[in-house]
């Protein structure tokens, strides 16, 4: 079942989207800002592998089309990791043409919402190049801090770069939206300070 967003339309992966997947991920720069391994070409193989990673765990993958003209516009997952802990993995990439337009903003605002709203997560992580302004933009836009950085983790384009993760978590998302939580929580995450 398809989930919509303002202007898009997020819709689960299917065994024939492996083209538009492959020729978003062979972009060089979007794989150089998506990967950290070799720039090198993906191949029908990396697909199946990353459709069956998600065919038993809960979560979403699936490509994002615009809602007027159903133009493949990228991907995003969400993966959640343990019943336990309802700890998620978010990933999302854009073809370029739909870069700066505040697509990745709305979309990975809504992911957001429904893995907190409708999967009952606790925490969101993700992982970006410090190189990936745009990116890391967008996620501080819409909540996620950073948690923690590796330093000059990736080689790429003859200088290294740090990984960042970041994360945002149920309560801070609570917060965020004016869900009242228990004064003490508020407390400690408004005079929060963001790691050195």
């Amino acid at each position: 079942m398809p989930f919509e967003t303002e202007r898009t339309i997020l819709r689960p992966f299917q065994p024939g989207d492996s083209e538009l997947l492959l020729n978003l991920y062979n972009d060089p720069e979007i794989q150089s800002l998506a990967f950290t391994d070799y720039v090198a070409p993906k191949l029908e193989k990396w697909i199946k592998e990353m459709a069956s990673s998600h065919e038993n765990s809960p979560g979403f993958l699936g490509l994002v089309e615009d809602k007027a003209t159903r133009a493949f516009v990228g991907h995003v997952s969400l993966t959640i990791s343990g019943a336990k802990n309802r700890n998620c993995s978010f990933g999302i990439a854009l073809k370029r043409e739909w870069w700066g337009k505040g697509i990745g903003t709305e979309i990975t605002r809504w992911l957001v919402n429904h893995a907190f709203g409708k999967l009952a997560v606790h925490r969101i992580t993700l992982k970006v190049l410090a190189n990936n302004d745009r990116a890391l933009a967008v996620y501080k836009r819409v909540g996620f801090v950073e948690e923690c950085r590796v330093r000059k983790y990736n080689w790429d384009d003859g200088k290294r770069l740090d990984l960042v993760s970041l994360v945002i978590l149920d309560e801070e998302w609570d917060v965020q939206r004016g869900v009242k939580v228990s004064h003490k929580i508020e407390a400690q995450l408004l005079r929060a300070e963001p790691p050195l």
